[in-house]
């Protein structure tokens, strides 16, 4: 019985020691794979580019110093670029000889203020070449957006990497479209990793920023939305229509109004407030406060603005780790408008 018995105790320990090895191999390769797609880190440029913040913060407030409006296009350049093929910068590509790339899809047209970006990738390239991609570029001058306009300054992680790649339709399936009801937005964020509590709180980013008479068009035509605060739907079509020398669905393209009309220059949660009041500018702002799965989210954001601002920046930093290249993926572009020219494939190369 005690030869069984330590035959045993020995095939135990061997089975304890394959076990062990099996897991220091399972390690390396979860380390191998962590060192080649590597994860975002809040302290990624610490050693490789330390101006980052600085540059960032100092470049986009010196135009809000000229312009009140500026930070929220940059805003909304992380938006428009986290929710299409993920945070790769690839909204930023100019289009090709061969592809319309996304900034030139017909949901981007509002988009703006990428010389600012440019401008920013120009000063780090001098100081930091080759280092930041402009993937963390815009989620950082995001934050520095924020913060400008009067919000918290979130830590975001870091550590993107810049798309080789930038479609036009792609945008169009996945942005969020201003006509969706609460029910299409769902079916866009659970596409992107995202659920309902992300939904609400971020479009308390329209709390700044603004918006375009196309935007609001299935609400102004063919019939008047009565869901508009008294008054305020006739002088958005008024406005819009210039007059009333333009006829509807024809809208003034150059037309703009201000998402939030009461602190449309402050990040804070006014957004959801005005949605009580009927203030909501787009069909997917005010189906917020109708439908009963949000409703209860925005009276609470209306009424607790430190709980939308720290959930906004749960969720804003949960959007900016959709589909990231990270580690060997990618590249790091040296301007931002176009892909390295030094491309193994030539389907890239920005000169064909």
């Amino acid at each position: 019985m005690s030869g069984f018995v330590h035959e045993f105790m020995k095939l135990a320990a061997i089975w304890v020691l394959c076990q062990s090895l099996v897991c220091v191999a399972a390690s390396r390769l979860q380390l191998n794979a962590d060192n080649h797609h590597p994860a975002l880190r809040f302290d990624f440029y610490k050693e490789s580019c330390p101006q980052l913040d600085q540059i960032v913060n100092e470049t986009v407030a010196y135009y809000n110093s000229q312009d009140p409006t500026t930070p929220a296009p940059l805003l909304r350049l992380l938006f428009h670029d986290c929710f299409v093929q993920g945070c790769d910068a690839s909204v930023l590509i100019n289009t090709s000889k061969k592809i319309v790339a996304e900034k030139d899809a017909d949901i981007n047209f509002s988009l703006g203020n990428f010389f600012i970006i440019d401008e920013i990738k120009h000063k780090l390239e001098q100081v930091c070449p080759d280092t930041v991609s402009c993937a963390d570029v815009l989620a950082v001058t995001a934050v520095y957006s924020i913060k400008l306009a009067g919000g918290p300054l979130y830590p975001i992680e870091l550590g993107r990497r810049d798309a080789l790649t930038s479609y036009a339709p792609s945008s169009q399936v996945g942005m969020p479209a201003f006509h969706l009801n609460v029910s299409g937005l769902l079916e866009n964020f659970k596409s992107a990793g995202l659920d309902i509590v992300d939904l609400v709180a971020l479009s308390g980013g329209h709390t700044i920023g603004q918006g375009h008479c196309k935007s609001i068009a299935d609400r102004l035509y063919p019939k008047l939305d009565p869901q508009y605060k008294m008054g305020l739907g006739k002088e958005l079509l008024r406005q819009c229509t210039d007059n009333g020398t333009l006829h509807a669905p024809h809208f003034d393209p150059d037309y703009q109004y201000f998402i939030d009309p009461v602190t449309p220059l402050v990040f804070d949660n006014q957004y959801f407030k005005n949605l009580g009041s009927k203030l909501g500018l787009f069909t997917s702002d005010k189906d917020l406060f109708h439908d009963p799965r949000t409703i209860q989210l925005v009276e609470h954001y209306a009424t607790n603005q430190t709980a939308f601002f720290e959930q906004f920046g749960i969720s804003l930093r949960k959007m900016g780790r959709i589909n990231v290249l990270t580690g060997t993926q990618g590249q790091i572009r040296k301007q931002c408008w176009v892909r390295n020219s030094h491309n193994a494939d030539p389907t890239f190369d920005p000169d064909k």
